[in-house]
C-alpha cells in the first residue's frame, strides 16, 4: 500500500527542510525566516522562507531578484531538476531534530492572535500621540542632520527615537489609551503579559513616519542602527494582538503641493530628504520591489511627468536593474510618461547627489527616456 501524504504538515516538505538540503543558512523573523538569497546573493533580510502565515505556507521569496514559489520549486531550481523529481528527492530524505524543532516553532508563532489594521485615521492619531511622547537621541539627531534636513525639518517630520525601557513602552502605552486611543489593529503594538506595549528592534532605531497625500502617517519604518536591512516596518505581526503593515506608500510635497511633476524613489526618509533640499514632489515605494500600492497613489496625484530616481547600484546589482526594469514596464503600460534620471556615480543615491551638487535642474528635466549626467556642472 503506497503511503499516505499529508502535503500541509508532512515536515519532508516543510520550506525549512528544503532549506537545509539546499545548504541555506537561515535565522527567525517573526514568522518567517530570512537568508542570504541563492539566486542573486542578496544579503540577509531580503530572501524570506516563510513555514506558514495566515496567506501562505511553505514558499520563498526574494524582495531584491523577485524570485518566489513553493518548497518544492525552491529545491528543482537549485538542482536543476523537474518538480516531480524533486518531490521525490525530497521524500526520501529524513528530517534533522533541530529542523523539526524550528517547523514546531514556526507553527507556534503562526498561530499567534493577530488584529485587522485599524483605518487610516486611527492609525494616523495613534502614531501621531506616540511621536509627541518619544524624543530623539543626539546620536539619531546627528545623523538626520548630516543627511542635510534642518532642525524645523526634523521636528516637522516626526523622527523619534524608540526606547528600550519596557516600563516606560507600557506607561506610554497606558497615557495613549487613557486619552481615549485604541491600540488594537496599530501595526508596532502588542501585548505582553496582558499589558500593551510597542516593538523595538534590538539593534535600535528610530521611526520613520510613511505620510500619504493627505498628509497623515499611514505606518512607520524604522531606520535601524545597523546595515543590513535597515528599514523594517515598525510592525507586530508576529505578537500577541499585534498587527502587520502593509507596504506604503509614502509621498513628500514640495512647496506648492504640485503633482504635476514627481519623482519616484524607494525608502520614505530618503525621498523625504530628496524633497526638501530640492523642493520637488516625491513618492517612494518601500523597496525597489514593492509597487503594488503605487499605481493607485498615482491615479490619485495624476502625474504629468514622471522621474524615476532608483539607487545608482542597479548598474552592479541585476535585481535592482530589473526591479527598475519592471517599474518602467508598468508605467509604459499605464501610459505615464516618464524619464529614468542618472547622476554621478560616485553617488549611490539621489538625496545624497542633491545634498553634494544642491543643484538638481538636470537631473529632473527633459523629455529623453534617459539622461545621462556628469554630476560636476555649474549651479543655478
Amino acid at each position: 500500500m503506497s503511503e499516505r501524504i499529508d502535503y500541509d504538515t508532512d515536515p519532508r516538505l516543510s520550506i525549512l527542510n528544503v532549506a537545509d538540503k539546499c545548504g541555506i543558512s537561515y535565522r527567525q523573523e517573526g514568522k518567517r525566516f530570512t537568508s542570504v538569497c541563492p539566486f542573486c546573493g542578496s544579503e540577509s533580510g531580503h530572501f524570506y522562507l516563510t513555514p506558514e502565515d495566515k496567506k501562505y505556507k511553505n514558499v520563498y521569496h526574494c524582495v531584491k531578484c523577485g524570485e518566489h514559489g513553493s518548497a518544492i520549486e525552491l529545491y528543482a531550481k537549485l538542482h536543476n531538476c523537474t518538480n516531480k523529481n524533486a518531490f521525490k528527492e525530497l521524500m526520501g530524505f529524513d528530517v534533522s531534530s533541530s529542523t523539526i524543532n524550528f517547523i514546531k516553532e514556526a507553527k507556534k508563532v503562526a498561530s499567534v492572535t493577530l488584529n485587522s489594521i485599524a483605518p487610516i485615521e486611527g492609525r494616523d492619531k495613534v502614531y501621531r500621540n506616540l511621536i509627541r511622547r518619544l524624543s530623539l537621541s543626539e546620536k539619531h539627531y546627528l545623523n538626520l542632520r548630516n543627511r542635510g534636513l534642518s532642525e524645523d525639518n526634523i521636528l516637522r517630520n516626526g523622527y523619534k527615537t524608540l526606547p528600550f525601557d519596557k516600563k516606560l513602552k507600557k506607561k506610554i502605552c497606558k497615557e495613549l489609551m487613557n486619552s481615549g486611543l485604541t491600540l488594537a489593529g496599530i501595526p508596532g503594538f502588542y501585548t505582553d503579559k496582558n499589558e500593551w506595549t510597542f516593538w523595538t528592534p534590538k539593534e535600535g532605531g528610530f521611526l520613520v513616519p510613511v505620510i500619504d497625500y493627505l498628509g497623515r502617517v499611514q505606518g512607520c519604518q524604522i531606520r535601524k542602527d545597523v546595515d543590513k536591512k535597515k528599514y523594517p516596518w515598525f510592525s507586530s505581526s508576529y505578537m500577541k494582538n499585534g498587527t502587520q503593515c502593509n507596504g506604503f506608500i509614502h509621498i513628500h510635497w514640495n512647496k506648492e503641493r504640485s503633482s504635476k511633476k514627481i519623482v519616484i524613489t524607494e525608502g520614505g526618509l530618503k525621498a523625504t530628504t530628496a524633497s526638501i533640499l530640492s523642493d520637488e514632489t516625491f513618492v517612494a515605494v518601500p523597496g525597489v520591489n514593492a509597487i503594488n500600492n503605487l499605481f493607485e497613489v498615482l491615479k490619485i496625484l495624476k502625474p504629468q511627468k514622471i522621474f524615476i530616481a532608483y539607487d545608482m547600484d542597479y548598474k552592479e546589482k541585476k535585481e535592482v536593474e530589473k526591479a527598475l526594469n519592471t517599474l518602467k514596464w508598468n508605467l509604459k503600460v499605464n501610459k505615464y510618461n516618464y524619464t529614468q534620471s542618472v547622476w554621478n556615480e560616485k553617488f549611490k543615491r539621489i538625496d545624497d547627489y542633491i545634498r553634494s551638487t544642491k543643484w538638481i535642474s538636470h537631473i529632473l528635466s527633459g523629455s529623453s527616456r534617459k539622461q545621462r549626467l556628469d554630476g560636476c556642472s555649474k549651479r543655478r
